[in-house]
């Protein structure tokens, strides 16, 4: 479901605005934010909004056009209703109250009004509500967008105009953080990003998404200071209630939003895989050791062709052996975590390995085995882990 004028109200920079008229309309949807100031100046006769004003819009003003002539109000009142605006929000500055004729045609018509006298801008009220709209809107798009980038499928210029579109307000440094998490439901995601959007401060910098079994947060600051971006993150963390232990969770290193988004975003990703594949909570791209010289080369035929040839034998019943070569890499070569995690013995492991080497690669020391068997198995559990998903 959409955003609706009653959904408003739980956006942070709304919390002190009130309803003064059409409660039984609050369910009306809203697409779109416009300002009225000079428009009814010459009263309700000379209107001519219909190709101005879109319908299903919250329309902000300070009343203006009615400064001199105050009964004009209920005329714009109608006007709008008639367009088909969801909500009018105004701001007591050259008008104080509203006429009693307006509230009254209002209520009947269940066409909601709003007063606002905080400090509340119209700029940034624009801005809250578009994010609003694009959070809760358009996520099955974003998350092609997405794929398209970790695929290279999109191009420089393509990829830099959906970074200004996910948030416009963007600083100059970017870092990206992929969470996987296979519990998250759409409903969760959903109120995630409620919670995410209701506070301003995050949400001018910062942007929220689901992707696949998890999500992405994109942050962004004006320099690239890696304490500011981890404060940014904690901060987020507490509002939507996150225990980051508990989740895989990648993250980029800090880049310029400008020209190096996709690669951020593709660094997340990848860091998360890999994390997940680790069993880790955390993995930093910059971390990653031999998997950064991989994962760019993932898709290349080179690359398959190297890890098929290496483990062909393996391959062809995927028993114990690979079960036991994947844990023996993931372990870092280490015997006896590697017996704990498949509950042998660790001779059980040297007989399996022998084995491996003489199937594998017979003329090589245990040194160049390891690390040869470690490049194959990483491919092919990379590889294995897109296929899946």
């Amino acid at each position: 479901m959409g955003l609706t004028v009653k959904d408003l109200f739980d956006i942070e920079i709304f919390k002190n605005f009130k309803l003064i008229a059409g409660e039984k309309g609050l369910n009306r949807p809203i697409t779109a934010t416009e300002i009225l100031d000079f428009e009814f100046v010459q009263g309700a006769e000379g209107m001519s909004r219909d190709k101005v004003f879109e319908g299903k819009s919250i329309i902000l003003s300070s009343l203006l056009f009615a400064k001199d002539d105050p009964a004009i109000i209920t005329d714009a009142v109608k006007r709008l209703n008639e367009l088909n605006i969801s909500c009018l929000a105004y701001k007591p500055v050259f008008i104080k109250e509203m006429p009693k004729e307006a509230i009254e045609y209002a209520n009947r018509h269940n066409f909601p009004i709003l007063e606002f006298g905080g400090d509340e801008f119209f700029e940034d009220i624009i801005v809250a509500v578009k994010t609003e709209i694009g959070a809760g809107t358009d996520m099955a798009e974003i998350e092609l967008k997405l794929e398209s980038i970790i695929d290279g499928d999109l191009s420089a210029k393509e990829t830099a105009r959906f970074a200004r579109r996910l948030n416009p307000e963007f600083r100059r440094y970017i870092r990206v953080v992929g969470i996987l998490d296979r519990n998250l439901t759409a409903e969760m995601a959903g109120t995630f990003i409620k919670r995410f959007s209701s506070v301003e401060k995050l949400r001018r910098k910062a942007a929220l998404t689901r992707f696949r079994d998890g999500c992405f947060i994109f942050l962004s600051q004006e320099t690239d200071e890696t304490s500011r971006f981890d404060a940014m993150l904690s901060d987020i963390y507490s509002v939507l209630g996150i225990e980051a232990k508990s989740l895989r969770i990648g993250y980029s290193s800090i880049r310029r939003v400008d020209f190096e988004f996709g690669k951020a975003v593709k660094e997340a990703f990848w860091s998360c895989i890999v994390a997940d594949l680790e069993e880790v909570d955390h993995k930093n791209y910059e971390d990653l050791g031999i998997y950064r010289f991989i994962v760019p080369e993932i898709n290349s035929h080179s690359m398959k062709e190297y890890m098929e040839e290496y483990l062909t034998p393996l391959l062809e019943d995927e028993g114990e052996l690979l079960r036991t070569a994947k844990t023996y890499v993931l372990t870092g070569g280490e015997l006896e975590e590697t017996a704990q995690r498949l509950y042998c013995h660790k001779n059980t492991v040297r007989y399996r390995l022998a084995r491996m080497q003489e199937m594998l690669d017979p003329h090589s020391t245990e040194k160049e085995f390891f690390e040869n068997l470690a490049l194959a198995i990483r491919i092919y559990m990379l590889m294995k882990y897109k296929e899946n998903d």
